[in-house]
């Protein structure tokens, strides 16, 4: 679970690097599209990760009650 976690904060952090490089018009534009579409395949990935964490979250407490 650490590492998923580890995992999901590097990819909001490189995500938030290439999004600023393509802000400040630092990339010619088939970089531009390329950082662009990572970054919105990371951020679907991340909010992919976050409900699946949730589903777990709600299956532990489905479990636990009596």
């Amino acid at each position: 679970m650490k590492l998923v976690l580890i995992l999901a904060t590097l990819f909001v952090f490189v995500s938030m690097l290439l999004n600023g490089a393509r802000r400040r018009g630092k990339l010619d534009s088939k970089a531009n599209r390329a950082v662009a579409e990572l970054a919105t395949s990371m951020r679907i990935f991340v909010y992919g990760l976050l409900f699946f964490v949730a589903v777990v979250c709600l299956a532990v407490a489905w479990q636990s009650l009596p």
